[in-house]
């Protein structure tokens, strides 16, 4: 066994201690589920949908792993915020920069938003898709 593959083990199983702490987190943060609510993933959403599909070509396993670990940690300070409980939102990174989509409160909620996520440690920039109702 290489090191590489230690490190990138290593990674891996951090990157899924982090997923499964920050989905507990988001749990334990989520608002009650409403009776005519659809749920997807660690988000609530009623009657509204949001899902993005980007293409990320990443030069080795680290890489991806590095922006799992990212993602992670902006649902969890978004979670801890609690700007986007109760809204369809969706993280994406790539290389370092967050991209936010979907649908909160208010426009201020979603600069906000772009805020908390430029305060992680490791995003180097936030692309902002966020919209309000």
């Amino acid at each position: 066994m290489t090191v590489k593959q230690i490190v990138t083990g290593v990674i891996a199983f951090a990157v899924a201690g982090a997923l499964s702490f920050a989905t507990a987190r988001a749990q334990q943060a989520s608002p009650p589920i409403p009776p005519n609510a659809v749920t997807n993933s660690s988000t609530i959403l009623e009657k509204e949908n949001v899902h993005t599909e980007d293409v990320h070509h990443y030069q080795n396993p680290a890489e991806e792993a590095e922006d799992a670990a990212l993602i992670t940690k902006v649902k969890t300070a978004l979670a801890t915020d609690g700007v986007a409980n109760g809204h369809p939102v969706e993280v994406d990174c790539d290389r370092g920069v967050a991209r936010l989509s979907g649908v909160v409160d208010s426009a201020d909620d979603a600069k906000h938003a772009a805020q908390v996520t430029a305060a992680v440690p490791g995003i180097t920039g936030v692309d902002n898709k966020l919209t309000w109702r």
